[in-house]
């Protein structure tokens, strides 16, 4: 073996698949959905972790989200948590203008403090106009720098057929989103579930408890309850928007986010995303290919004292897709994008890349299970010599 082939053999780094990939399919067959037979033309049924759409109609069109747009709202606020600008254990204090809102609200009045835990809860649970706009003062400095954030946002989700000229949902011509454009929305929030479906489950809760008038706030999802798994998420309605609701729901490994809008009655929107869910479940399955620690692969890093470095996730890896394939169908890939020492033990070294049979993609991190030190210079050139002269 020559020279060069031999070096090029000593610097090789480990990158391998480990089931291959069967013929993709395009998505969901239009003639396999038209027998759900719903009130709403305007619905988008995804798995959220994926953003892989389900089943769809006129998912771009642009409608009032009502109440809905307070899901934006609400991820900001967790991210001005999780980037530590703000705590839900901050007390807040309401502004004139953010009490006089109107619509849905808990009764804010101008001075009142209240613990931002407690204005969170009255978004989540009661859609309240005056909790979202004072949490929105409280983050960004002003109601109009909050809708500003809002938009922003709005664009770095790539959510193309969406407006928001207020907090609140109120209908304006200028405020507007689409039912494909709030599925991803709620799908990012769902990235904080343990908060957020902490309070969308419930079906009512109290603020102002340790006072002479507490407050009870009621749910307006009327699904909690009476459909199994459902937890979530935002109902909207105004007279122009109709009755709206993004919903979420899991079973068995498997989470759905369903969104009608401009539906006629309550009863209708339910209906609707009960059919929606029951076909999403029908349809799609949850795998768990690895568990958390497991050891995915061994790999010798560029000039290094070890070698056979155990590679492994740092979390269970679930993969959800269409029942009708099985895991033979899904194209597993490990690849390590730092190949040079020194690295620390946990460090991230590449990613675990799966690729399902919808075209859908998902990635894992993986992590170095050891230090892994560099070898000197002289070392390096003693090994070479090894290999020209073997």
């Amino acid at each position: 073996m020559t020279f060069i082939k031999k070096l090029w053999l000593v610097n090789i780094v480990l990158c391998f698949c480990l089931f291959f990939f069967n013929q993709p399919i395009k998505g969901v067959n239009a003639e396999e959905t038209s027998s759900l037979d719903l009130n709403t033309s305007y619905y988008v049924l995804m798995e959220p972790n994926s953003k892989q759409v389900i089943t769809q109609s006129n998912p771009h069109h642009k409608l009032y989200p009502a109440s809905m747009t307070k899901m934006m709202g609400m991820l900001l606020i967790l991210e001005g948590i999780e980037d530590k600008k703000i705590s839900f254990d901050d007390i807040v204090t309401c502004s004139e203008y953010a009490s006089s809102m109107g619509g849905t609200q808990i009764y804010l009045e101008p001075g009142e403090k209240m613990i931002l835990s407690d204005l969170f809860k009255a978004v989540a649970i009661n859609s309240a106009n005056d909790a979202i706009v004072c949490l929105g003062e409280y983050l960004a400095g002003s109601n109009d720098n909050f809708v500003k954030m809002m938009n922003n946002r709005a664009k770095e989700l790539k959510m193309n057929n969406t407006s928001f000229k207020n907090a609140t949902g109120f209908d304006d011509q200028e405020h507007y989103s689409s039912p494909y454009d709030m599925a991803i929305l709620a799908s990012e929030l769902l990235k904080y579930q343990d908060v957020v479906l902490k309070y969308s489950s419930m079906k009512e809760a109290y603020i102002r408890e340790d006072t002479s008038s507490p407050f009870w706030l009621v749910n307006t999802n009327k699904l909690l309850g009476h459909y199994e798994g459902l937890d979530g998420l935002k109902t909207g309605y105004t007279s122009q928007a109709g009755y709206n609701l993004t919903s979420t729901c899991q079973r068995n490994g498997v989470r759905l986010v369903a969104v009608v809008m401009h539906e006629n009655t309550i009863q209708e929107r339910s209906q609707d995303t009960i059919k929606l869910l029951d076909y999403g479940f029908q349809l799609l399955k949850a795998e768990l290919l690895f568990n958390k620690d497991e050891i995915i692969s061994k790999c010798n890093f560029n000039n290094t004292i070890q070698k056979n470095v155990e590679i492994s996730i740092r979390e269970d890896v679930f993969v959800v897709y269409e029942k009708k394939y099985s895991i033979k169908d899904l194209n597993i890939e490990v690849v390590i994008n730092k190949l040079d020492a020194p690295i620390l033990k946990d460090e991230k070294v590449g990613i675990l890349k799966i690729l399902t049979p919808c075209g859908k993609e998902f990635y894992y991190p993986l992590y170095a299970n050891q230090d892994v030190e560099q070898i000197s210079f002289i070392e390096v050139w003693l090994n070479n010599l090894k290999l020209i002269f073997k």
